[in-house]
C-alpha cells in the first residue's frame, strides 16, 4: 500500500521539478540546477523505497 507521506512528497517533487525546468534563470548557474535536479530525483528514489518497502 503506498502511504500518504509518500505521495505528498513525491507531489511536491514533481511539482518543483517541473517548475526548475520551466523557469531555469530560477537558478543562479548550470550546476545549481542540476543539483537540484539530482537531490529531488534521489528524494523520489528513497521515498519510493520507503513507500514500497515490505
Amino acid at each position: 500500500m503506498i502511504k500518504g507521506n509518500f505521495l505528498g512528497a513525491a507531489i511536491v517533487a514533481i511539482i518543483y521539478t517541473i517548475y526548475i525546468l520551466m523557469n531555469p534563470s530560477a537558478m543562479h548557474s548550470k550546476a545549481a540546477f542540476v543539483l537540484a535536479l539530482v537531490i529531488l530525483n534521489a528524494l523520489t528514489i528513497v521515498l519510493m523505497a520507503f513507500a514500497f518497502k515490505g
